[in-house]
């Protein structure tokens, strides 16, 4: 009887311990936890650390994810404002910033991402639909607003789920978008003849510039030659000039000398070994050659 005694209130003794361990909780560092009284909510947030409530089944602890979380978007075929479909894949980032509202909106973390599909969703057609095909699509770059949605997109849903789910969405971004396959061959046409397009005109520019660069080259090529001549000019002329004076003061100083060196050069451009001449006897070219 004792024996059995003795185990009722040894087990009565471990039920009550194991009953108050539930007072005692760890939250980890990455966590923050809501404690919910008979399944309501409690206003006191639980952070990381060792922490107390009453004991079960009063008491319950719901934890939750307090890391900035990615939530990845499925591919959605939207339609543009001039009616083009487009494939748009979105990405979200978003954390938790009011425990107590998004413990009792959503409570898991399937369900806001559910909700946040459906919001994103709502919003990014809207935001799709009121921007034409170049606002995605334009081989300048100029034109295109993939930030501008994003930013539209991410304050438009934070409205929604700050106030309706407690959580905030830090970032919205398109990391991607793709036409359907019944659509996709006429977008690469157009594609490839706005490429040829500008192909063209850079060809034409090129063209064009090459002409001028041409141009500039042969004027200056002109130039250049017109200089060279006119500095030619100059120098011949001072050489023959060099050279008459030359020729005269070796004329005036043997007239005789001068004369019979003139005669022989004459010679030599009309006489060769195959030439036959009659030279009348009293002719100075006679007397050069008798040397009389």
């Amino acid at each position: 009887m004792k024996t059995r005694r003795s185990f009722f209130w040894g087990l009565l003794a471990v039920l009550l311990l194991g009953w108050i361990s539930t007072v005692l909780f760890a939250i980890d560092e990455t966590e923050i936890a809501v404690v919910t009284r008979f399944g309501r909510p409690l206003p006191k947030v639980a952070q990381p650390g060792l922490n107390v409530k009453m004991p079960w089944p009063i008491d319950d602890v719901e934890r939750l994810d307090s890391r900035l979380l990615l939530f990845d978007n499925e591919p959605i075929e939207m339609l543009t404002a001039d009616k083009k479909n487009l494939l748009i894949d979105s990405f979200i980032c978003w954390h938790i910033a009011d425990p107590l509202r998004y413990t009792q909106t959503v409570r898991t973390r399937d369900e806001a991402e559910a909700r946040l599909l459906d919001i994103s969703v709502s919003e990014l057609g809207a935001a799709i639909g009121s921007e034409p095909m170049d606002s995605f699509l334009d081989v300048t770059g100029k034109s295109v607003k993939f930030a501008d949605i994003s930013r539209r997109v991410t304050e438009a849903m934070n409205q929604i789920t700050s106030a309706g789910f407690g959580i905030e969405v830090l970032d919205f971004q398109i990391n991607g978008f793709n036409f359907p396959d019944q659509n996709r061959s006429s977008v690469i046409s157009r594609m490839r003849a706005e490429r040829s397009r500008i192909a063209t005109r850079y060809r034409s520019e090129g063209e064009e510039s090459a002409l001028v660069i041409k141009a500039e080259a042969t004027t200056e090529r002109e130039r250049i030659l017109a200089r060279a001549r006119s500095m030619a000019d100059s120098i011949r002329g001072a050489g023959e000039a060099e050279a008459l004076r030359i020729l005269g003061e070796a004329y005036a100083e043997d007239p005789e000398f001068y004369r019979f060196l003139r005669t022989l050069e004459s010679y030599k451009k009309i006489i060769d070994e195959e030439t036959t001449i009659f030279i009348e006897s009293d002719s100075k070219l006679m007397k050069v050659l008798t040397g009389e």
